[in-house]
């Protein structure tokens, strides 16, 4: 794709080149020929549209001006990838669409081109309902039936295929495990002119073997302590004083808010946002297909530790939210789960917790009816999380003052 925006761009620098220059750049004569008067046509670039998704048809309006005043024709050198009628440019498949917006010249004027090449690109196309089964004992088999979303009229057809023979084999839909191992199979879909081909791969564990783990965050960034060591953006809220520590070896990240008893209400909240490597935000107004995607992964890990005045007052309750890539209603899906971390002394520092991923609700289901959680988790990458806490601490100040300190540490997040 790199290469196709290089391209398009020194095409386009070459098209408004042409518009500022005599007759030619694929213009002929016309009127009074090479011996009129230069004139230069402007032609705003038409590119950067989709192919539509069938049955729709994109179209582009054409807009360039000539500066003798004269009319401009417009004309496709590529009618096999796009079409003009007048000035309405018609995209029929992905592909290279050059047009020429061309003035005749006459009136003293020598005639003029500006032209434009530039790339449509095809839609993505997505497959669903292809779950991992989890865990298989040597022998079993299973069957898988995963479904195109292309968007097109018909689904496309999806193939089954496995790159370890030795541990698994397909026939059709049919999974058969045959050892020990790691059974790697990927449900592919071939693409058209108007959809680029896809794949996604499964890892079934199968016997004593064990799936690999994912890291959502290996640790975090000691010279910008609101960025995970893999670049994805930390936000933090609360309702008091707040800041966040990061440790010298980027092993951990430290937030903590304070309250005085003399504050108003004497309550809060605050709550700590972790997005996937490299991410700011998700998607606007779309679905979001960065992220963690879950395959034979069964729980989140997370190392935790809250302060000695939380625990002590038995406000340890945690919340954590899986923000999914999937869009719908102007929303994303949120999974859910409320757990009471499991703590050993405070100077043992961070423990390790886990949540199983299916004992995860949905929080937040779009107005989408029955929507299933491992479902969602296996078409959907996980894009952002969010920890947050229900009670802060209003019961054990900080020893010799009237502040009391709500504070967690977190260290490593990964999926296992």
């Amino acid at each position: 794709m790199r290469g196709q925006q290089k391209m398009r761009f020194q095409f386009t620098a070459m098209g408004l080149a042409c518009a500022t220059l005599l007759a030619g750049c694929g213009g002929g004569g016309g009127g009074t020929g090479d011996t009129g008067m230069a004139q230069s046509v402007s032609f705003l670039f038409p590119g950067g549209m989709k192919i539509a998704r069938p049955p729709e048809v994109a179209t582009v309006t054409l807009k360039a001006t000539a500066s003798s005043g004269g009319p401009i024709t417009y004309v496709s050198n590529t009618p096999g990838t796009c079409t003009v009628n007048g000035a309405t440019l018609t995209l029929v498949k992905a592909g290279e669409c050059s047009v020429n917006a061309n003035q005749a010249g006459g009136d003293g004027y020598a005639a003029a081109t500006a032209r434009h090449l530039f790339v449509i690109p095809k839609n993505e196309q997505g497959i669903r309902g292809f779950t991992n089964p989890g865990t298989q004992p040597v022998g079993a088999t299973v069957q898988v039936a995963p479904a195109s979303t292309a968007g097109s009229l018909t689904d496309f057809p999806v193939s089954i295929t496995t790159s370890s023979p030795t541990v698994c084999s397909v026939n059709g839909t049919t999974l058969t495990m045959l050892a020990d191992g790691l059974c790697l199979v990927t449900a592919s879909q071939a693409g058209n002119d108007f959809f680029n081909a896809v794949s996604l791969t499964k890892t079934i564990p199968v016997g004593a073997a064990e799936g690999p783990a994912l890291n959502f965050a290996s640790g975090y960034k000691p010279t910008d302590s609101w960025r995970t060591a893999e670049a994805g953006k930390i936000e933090a809220y609360s309702s008091s004083s707040a800041q966040n520590v990061v440790a010298a070896d980027g092993g951990t990240f430290n937030f903590h808010m304070d309250v005085r008893s003399d504050t108003p209400d004497f309550g809060g909240y605050y709550g700590l946002r972790f997005y996937a490597a490299g991410m700011e935000a998700l998607t606007p107004g779309a679905d979001t297909i960065t992220g963690v995607r879950i395959d034979s992964q069964k729980a989140i890990k997370f190392d935790l530790m809250m302060n000695p005045e939380m625990i002590a007052a038995q406000k340890t309750q945690l919340r954590v939210w899986l923000y999914l890539g999937h869009y719908a209603n102007n929303c994303n899906v949120v999974l859910e789960k409320f757990m009471t971390p499991v703590f050993m002394s405070p100077v043992q520092g961070v423990q390790e917790q886990s949540i199983d991923l299916k004992s995860f609700t949905v929080s937040n289901s779009c107005d989408l009816p029955e929507l299933d959680v491992w479902n969602e988790l296996q078409n959907y990458p996980i894009a952002k999380l969010e920890f947050n806490v229900p009670d802060i601490n209003n019961k054990v100040p900080t020893a010799g003052t009237d502040v009391y300190t709500t504070s967690v540490t977190m260290g490593k997040i990964s999926f296992k």
